[in-house]
């Protein structure tokens, strides 16, 4: 991977070559290095590393903003529902579709209920523990800081352990632990640079890296642990934040700040997009699933207590997910986990539309795993707490299902009721479509551009694939997203796949339903709406089916 530079380039001032002058004549080779560079780009995206967030993206998800985002989102969703609910009762052959929709119906009146009665962090009483609780040098708890490593970038790594240095703590209570898979000797001299302990063990691969936290974790001592991935750079406050909460309650097991992507114009399509998209999760979802004692724990940026995870050695034991598994574990033990809306470290989001598939599969899967896991329903969680799980499950499923399900109703409207098809049938969508494209671009901090509905759509596909796994008893293939070698897997293909047949059977099904209409007499203006957001639904796709790298 290359460092993006911004000064100026060598060969600025060298003459064109002839091949250069020959491109840049011929209008079909510039139309094709266009192509290739968007959608099948020979070199790797160039590398734009963060820093910690500022004082401003460290309070920017403080206010939620939730109320007017739940009252159009609401809104939008009792007028798609009842659309979707008029298509499906309208005639017998369409009482299927009541099936999906039920189902969405039941998502969302969980969610939008848990968003709704949710309570926004309280910032003021945080502070007012910061007071409660100095952090001197007699009276600071021993911390160890574990930065699991993979075949990830050097220049990643040093960047973020450059970071790790700033970190404001006593010098006598606080250890950095390089805890390296790949076993690389380039790693093992940049630790002793930063003179960080390193530590490779006996036991890899297995477990990838909750193998390699267990291992760490039964070899270190502090009263507490810090979790970085190999990207994400703190703040100098990180560890003075997070330490009052665990100071506040002993029965705190975790406490998580959120995963902080900063959107750049330096970065490829698909790292902006993803930055964006992850707003709404940790500015507003865990903070309402924080008032139940049910946020997720998503590993990185998150403080552990290490009695806590004594009693089963540590992290999770399993192969991917870890994270959301620890926190499960702790809260089923009668350990707290605890949510902070504080920006407190940045990391980098997958480049390339293949590994952000591969990330969100596996993201997925840590969920679908947890909730299709017998203990689950008998656990210890209260009734909400499992209501909260339930509902990360079930958008997972949402999601997956909106692919088949949202673009077939007009078409078959069309094709069996066309008594019934009106230009106007489309208003019953447009405050979903508002909302996604106009009311998160208002409300977000983010750039929500675009890019965030490409993204979205490769999300989609994503979840489908870690639901299928799990259904059919797939196993996943875990790897760091630094390693080159991460997501080259079939899964990607195989989706992409599925998509074109998709986007074919339903573009071709429209378009030969609006001909046939069309031949016979019907309005021309009724069809419109149908093939203008058909036509909108393959540009949003259009990405993840011509991009392949």
């Amino acid at each position: 991977m290359q460092l993006a530079f911004s000064g100026p380039h060598e060969d600025s001032s060298m003459p064109a070559s002839a091949s250069d002058l020959e491109i840049s004549r011929n209008p079909f080779k510039l139309v094709n290095n266009w192509i290739r560079k968007t959608y099948c780009p020979i070199q790797e995206p160039p590398l734009v590393l963060p820093s910690c967030p500022t004082d401003d993206e460290k309070l920017s998800y403080l206010h939620t903003n939730r109320i007017p985002l739940y009252i159009f989102g609401i809104f939008s969703f009792l007028s798609l529902g009842a659309g979707m609910w008029l298509f499906s009762l309208c005639a017998a052959p369409f009482y299927w579709y009541g099936v999906f929709v039920a189902f969405l119906n039941i998502y969302l009146l969980i969610s939008y209920w848990v968003g709704i009665v949710g309570k926004d962090w309280d910032y003021k009483a945080h502070q007012q523990r910061t007071k409660q609780y100095p952090i001197t040098e007699e009276t600071a708890p021993s911390i160890d800081i574990f930065l699991p490593v993979c075949a990830e970038e050097l220049e990643i790594l040093d960047n973020t352990w450059r970071h790790v240095m700033q970190l404001d703590w006593p010098a006598s209570k606080i250890k950095v632990h390089v805890l390296d898979d790949g076993a690389k000797d380039t790693v093992r001299n940049l630790a002793e640079q930063y003179g960080f302990n390193y530590i490779v063990r006996d036991d890899r691969p297995r477990l990838k890296k909750a193998g390699n936290l267990r291992w760490a974790f039964t070899r270190t001592d502090g009263d507490f642990f810090v979790i970085f991935d190999a990207d994400f750079c703190p703040r100098p406050d990180l560890l003075r934040e997070l330490i009052v909460e665990h100071l506040d309650d002993d029965k705190t097991a975790i406490v998580q700040s959120p995963q902080f992507f900063r959107v750049t114009d330096e970065q490829t399509w698909v790292e902006q997009g993803a930055g964006a998209t992850q707003e709404l999760f940790y500015r507003v979802v865990q903070v309402n699933r924080n008032r139940w004692g049910a946020s997720i724990c998503v590993g990185s940026n998150a403080m552990y207590r290490r009695a806590a995870l004594e009693e089963v050695g540590g992290t999770a034991e399993i192969g991917f997910s870890e994270d959301v598994h620890t926190g499960f574990g702790a809260v089923d033990r009668g350990w707290k986990v605890r949510y902070i809306p504080l920006c407190l470290a940045t990391g980098v989001c997958p480049p390339t539309p293949r590994s952000f598939f591969s990330q969100q599969m596996r993201w997925a899967r840590g969920s679908t795993t947890l909730l299709t896991n017998g203990h689950f329903w008998v656990s210890n969680l209260t009734l909400v707490q499992k209501l909260c799980y339930l509902c990360g499950f079930l958008y997972y499923s949402a999601v997956s299902l909106g692919i088949f399900i949202s673009p077939i109703p007009g078409i078959l409207l069309l094709w069996f009721r066309p008594e019934w098809f009106k230009y106007y049938n489309l208003a019953f969508a447009i405050p979903s479509i508002l909302y996604g494209l106009l009311v998160f671009r208002f409300w977000a901090k983010a750039s929500y551009g675009m890019n965030v509905q490409h993204v979205m759509l490769i999300q989609s596909y994503a979840y489908l694939t870690a639901i299928k796994d799990r259904l059919f008893g797939i196993e996943l293939l875990w790897a760091a997203s630094g390693d080159t070698k991460a997501h080259k897997s079939n899964k990607y293909r195989n989706m992409r796949i599925l998509c074109w047949i998709w986007t074919i059977l339903i573009l071709g099904g429209m378009f030969s339903a609006v001909t046939y209409r069309l031949l016979h007499g019907f309005p021309w203006y009724n069809p419109l709406p149908l093939i203008v957001l058909n036509l909108y639904n393959f540009y949003v796709s259009h990405r993840f089916l011509f991009c392949n790298w």
